[in-house]
């Protein structure tokens, strides 16, 4: 159940409604956006939602039970922001977080949160109109997901369910030379010989500061990094970041962790056995 606040309700229902709806996107690499509908700015607490006429909700619905809200809004794209088309084309939003605010615009912190999830596919096209799928909490609880029978680990490496704590597995480092925004060199002291491949990236400074991406391969002898998606903005020598180790999510990689209790994978089944004689 969802229980909203008396007064919100009574509003909702009363002869005079001062509804509003209020979002915030953040995609912790741009400045936090936060905006409403309303003729003018609101303030909650140390938050400012700036005025947009480009946002605006044209329907929504509230469900009980778990079933996902539903909410059809529409977003300002431009080149002055604080969305930019530059920004969603390079991809700088997929992943953002999302919340929706339905509030009584006389008191903003009276509200309450209709939606709240991810940003999933984004799409622009050339007539400067471009989509944005949010994926709310409900719509991922709503996906039956059902173990595979696999060798492999199916668990995301240092994740709850693996339960490995990726700080001691964790190095400082700074970039040496840019081949692309998805490959580049580092310079990095690893005492431990420690295998980036399959492990993660977070960005502490330069125009990707706080963007994260994982390793899709990793040369120790060149120090070369390879990533799975590539990050949205330029990457600059001397740019700082973080680099953990990966997992082959192997059960001998468990045992490298010593984690080999929670391994999940089904690499003693029948077929796995006759494939390995």
């Amino acid at each position: 159940m969802r229980d909203w606040s008396a007064t919100l309700v009574a509003m909702l229902a009363g002869e005079e409604v001062t509804r509003c709806f209020m979002i915030e996107l953040d995609n912790l690499i741009t400045p936090v956006v936060r905006l409403t509908d309303h003729d003018a700015d609101l303030t909650v607490g140390i938050d400012t939602f700036e005025h947009s006429p480009g946002f605006d909700v044209t329907k929504f619905t509230v469900s009980n039970g778990g079933r996902p809200a539903g909410l059809d809004i529409s977003l300002p794209f431009d080149a002055e922001g604080p969305i930019t088309t530059d920004h969603v084309k390079r991809g700088a939003w997929r992943g953002a977080v999302v919340t929706v605010w339905i509030a009584d615009f006389t008191n903003p912190s009276d509200r309450e949160i209709l939606v709240s999830g991810f940003i999933g596919l984004t799409e622009f096209s050339d007539r400067l109109a471009g989509s944005i799928e949010i994926v709310t909490k409900a719509d991922a609880l709503a996906d039956i997901i059902l173990p595979t029978v696999q060798p492999k680990c199916s668990y995301k490496f240092g994740g709850d369910q693996c339960g490995v704590d990726l700080g001691p597995y964790t190095l400082a480092a700074i970039v040496a030379t840019v081949t692309s925004n998805a490959k580049f060199t580092i310079t990095v002291t690893n005492p431990d010989a420690l295998d980036f491949t399959h492990g993660g990236v977070t960005f502490t400074s330069g125009a990707n500061e706080g963007a994260k991406d994982w390793v899709m391969l990793w040369v120790s002898g060149t120090g070369v990094v390879q990533m799975v998606t590539g990050f949205p903005f330029d990457i600059e020598v001397g740019d700082t970041l973080t680099i953990h180790a990966g997992c082959p999510l192997s059960r001998a990689g468990c045992v490298s962790y010593d984690n080999k209790n929670r391994y999940p994978g089904f690499d003693y089944t029948p077929g796995e056995l006759l494939g390995s004689t």
